[in-house]
């Protein structure tokens, strides 16, 4: 029997949400799903195809077959990429067996890859087994399906458990989604979810093991209006957030560390934009943004702390006890810092925080700003100019600035280096690409010679909170003594210079 042909492109809005599994009882419990009636019950059993190099993974596409105790259903569907947040395209067809129809895909994002070698290659790579409630609900005038989500990835021996609320919006506004999560967060612990249960099988078979995750790039077309493009980043940002809270909670360093660079892009993005997204909302915005990256931290300068300062010192004397009495307190600061850290991340004002950073990015009043429809390249180029200049300026006597001025200079570069990543696809040609290349290099050595100097800064205010002129003593830190602090004034005197001799990239 011939599969259907899958209908014409339709668009998944979505929204996901993740809980804790003894929370089922209390999400079962809102009145709005009681008042829904009986919820449509199946076990639904799905396996996902791709060749072994993962090349569909690459192309930004999923193939899967789903067993739905009733048939098979075959669904094609577009990556979530960084970029997006509700929506993605998706293709579906019934099907007579758990084989994929690959005559199927004609017309789908698929069909273009269907090379004789790729489809050969296709196997199956991973599967999810989970049973699904799945309630019909009529929120704000909004038609929206509830599906609560609870079993497993498998890939191979490994395994990750899937617990998942996802609000479908089927018709009316996308604002209804928030505003249902927010309701149903009121009484129950939700946090906004962005890993699609296909990105977590392909993290089983990568490692077996989500950690954490790194800036991913960020593409910005020069078609795009500014809230395009703030959108873009912005989503960006705060997936690198959402994606590493896990692993922090757990106590890893590199993920609370990739969640302090994902904060620090998204509140570079919101002054970058903030002739776009002013609005009422952006200050209770950027104030949680800040509580957040508060929080963190503590746990993020003992880390650095620890491993340049302390590890080299114990490594040269392993066999003093005061430096390991001063190593103890530190690690007990540290543990403190950590709970500090783990408290936050799992407060219901982080939960809170980022479904209204979300809600805010997708529907918030900024849009009908008038400068939100502009064309993105102009004012790219008007911002890009204008840290530029101010770069240029400030670091112009950098050897004569105060510890706390080059500071600024370092979150100024910072800034700069990340509107370089975000406009790097607005402007293009072999020259622009070539300039980009070279200014963030600069950069980023401008910013490292910066950020040792105050790394440097720092060590001694942590050495001062238990008496400097003892601690200094015992931890006369390589590459922190009025030698070292000169050769990185003379570094980030060099960095300046090269970062001012590249011509402007979006002046091509």
């Amino acid at each position: 029997m011939a599969a259907e042909k899958p209908e014409h492109e339709a668009t998944e809005i979505e929204l996901k949400l993740t809980f804790d599994p003894a929370d089922h009882g209390l999400i079962a419990a809102q009145r709005i799903l009681e008042a829904a009636g009986t919820p449509n019950i199946r076990e639904l059993i799905s396996t996902y195809y791709d060749t072994d190099e993962d090349a569909l993974r690459k192309a930004g596409v999923f193939l899967r077959v789903r067993a739905t105790g009733d048939g098979y259903l075959q669904t094609i569907k577009t990556a979530r990429g960084t970029g997006e947040f509700l929506e993605r395209d998706e293709w579906e067809c019934s099907l007579a067996t758990h084989t994929p129809d690959l005559d199927a895909a004609a017309g789908t994002a698929l069909e273009p890859l269907l090379t004789a070698e790729l489809r050969a290659a296709l196997s199956p790579r991973f599967h999810t087994r989970f049973r699904r409630k799945a309630y019909q609900l009529v929120h704000e005038g909004a038609e929206i399906e509830l599906a609560l989500d609870e079993g497993e990835i498998t890939a191979g021996i490994r395994a990750a458990p899937i617990c998942e609320l996802e609000l479908e919006l089927k018709s009316g506004d996308r604002r209804a989604l928030f505003s249902l999560a927010k309701a149903l967060a009121e009484s129950v612990p939700l946090t906004l979810g962005v890993k699609t249960k296909a990105e977590r099988g392909f993290a089983l078979l990568d490692d077996g093991d989500e950690t954490f995750e790194k800036a991913q790039p960020v593409t910005v077309t020069p078609e795009m209006s500014c809230a395009q493009a703030f959108r873009t980043v912005a989503r960006n940002c705060l997936r690198q957030v959402v994606v590493n809270a896990p692993a922090m909670r757990d106590g890893r360093p590199e993920a609370l560390h990739q969640m302090r660079v994902g904060l620090r892009r998204l509140r570079a993005a919101i002054t970058l934009f903030g002739d776009v997204v002013a609005d009422r909302d952006r200050e209770a915005v950027t104030e949680s943004l800040k509580w957040i990256g508060g929080e963190l931290g503590p746990a993020r300068d003992l880390d650095v702390f620890a491993a340049d300062v302390l590890e080299p010192r114990r490594a040269a004397h392993p066999d003093d006890p005061d430096l390991e009495a001063v190593y103890r307190d530190v690690m007990e600061r540290r543990a403190e810092a950590y709970a500090r850290a783990f408290e936050a991340g799992s407060s219901a004002r982080f939960r809170d925080a980022l479904l209204d950073l979300g809600a805010w990015i997708e529907i918030g009043g900024w849009e009908s700003n008038a400068q939100a429809e502009d064309p993105v390249t102009g004012y790219a180029a008007k911002k890009l100019s204008k840290l530029r200049r101010t770069i240029k300026k400030k670091g112009k006597d950098l050897r004569d600035l105060s510890a706390a001025e080059r500071h600024k200079l370092r979150i100024r570069a910072k800034r700069m280096r990340y509107a370089t990543e975000f406009f790097a696809a607005t402007f293009t040609g072999k020259k622009s690409a070539k300039r980009q290349k070279k200014s963030l290099v600069a950069l980023q050595s401008l910013q490292d010679a910066l950020g040792t100097l105050n790394d440097i800064a720092t060590r001694r205010a942590l050495l001062a909170k238990d008496g400097e002129d003892s601690m200094d003593a015992q931890l006369a830190a390589p590459g922190s003594g009025p030698d070292d602090e000169e050769k990185w004034i003379d570094e980030a005197e060099r960095a300046h210079e090269r970062f001012t001799d590249v011509k402007a990239f979006w002046k091509t």
